[in-house]
């Protein structure tokens, strides 16, 4: 294992994709996932199921959706090639109340209600007005923070917020952590800094550690087992930099790509994000 120290705070984050072409699967939680066909509203394309869309299947039926896609068989619902959004309509049901109800996005300035298939691309003044203003991103590529919203820093660990979709449920969402405190559930990279009360609740009750930074502030740069190890960028989502991937940042490489990692890190092309 390679173990570097460090005197800076121990306040972590991840990368977002910065083209919409950069797409985030997500994971296979779906209870249809793995059967041939994707079910994940944001996207458009013979690859899609017939069936009703729900908004509980966004980000949670990737392998379908990604061999999809690989195959030219589907592509982002109303993005263009260059990241252009198209807002759609004001044909909804819920249209012009000030509240974005299109299930391709996410952010404070979403709805509180159930979204439905019926109103993608059909809000089209409501979200583009709460997109403009930075209350909006498209759903996979990180919800911005809620206007105002401190983050939540303890111990010299940076917690973030709660804008999370599973924030304040008792379990740790956040993939920085490990312990008895976290969720059983999918760990995502949505979730980093998106769980600051569940996390430093269970932190300071002794049932968190930070991964791979132990109490004297040394990181753990891990292995190099990861499918993307030794291809000369850092793919590990606890660093922020010029040596990062561009691609989506997984869980399954935090702590699997030391080599590349370390190597930009020693080099000034990396830091712990928020240090």
């Amino acid at each position: 294992m390679r173990i570097l120290s460090i005197t800076a705070a121990l306040a972590l984050g991840f990368t977002t994709p910065a083209m919409a072409q950069d797409i985030n699967f997500g994971d296979d939680s779906s209870d249809w996932a793995n059967d041939g066909e994707c079910d994940d509203g944001r996207f458009t394309g013979e690859g899609l199921t017939s069936t009703p869309l729900l908004e509980e299947d966004v980000l949670a039926d990737a392998t379908d959706c990604r061999t999809a896609y690989e195959a030219g068989k589907l592509t982002l619902l109303g993005v263009a090639a260059d990241g252009s959004i198209d807002f759609g309509n004001d044909d909804g049901e819920w249209s012009n109340d000030g509240e974005c109800d299109d299930m391709r996005f996410e952010g404070p300035g979403m709805t509180s209600t159930p979204l439905l298939q019926d109103d993608i691309m059909r809000d089209a003044s409501d979200c583009r007005e709460a997109f403009e203003a930075g209350q909006l991103a498209l759903r996979g590529q990180g919800a911005p923070d809620a206007p105002g919203t401190p983050d939540v820093i303890i111990k010299g660990v940076n917690f973030g917020n709660d804008n999370g979709d599973w924030s304040n449920d008792g379990e740790c969402d956040d993939p920085r952590f490990e312990g008895a405190g976290m969720t059983s559930t999918p760990l995502l990279a949505d979730d980093v800094l998106r769980d600051a009360t569940d996390c430093s609740t269970a932190f300071m009750a002794g049932n968190l550690t930070l991964r791979g930074v132990d109490a004297k502030g040394n990181i753990d740069f891990g292995n190099d087992d990861g499918e993307w190890s030794n291809d000369g960028e850092c793919d590990d989502m606890r660093f922020e930099g010029p040596g990062m991937t561009s691609t989506v940042l997984l869980f399954d490489d935090i702590m699997s790509d030391a080599t590349d990692c370390q190597t930009a890190y020693e080099a000034g092309a990396l830091t712990l994000v928020g240090q």
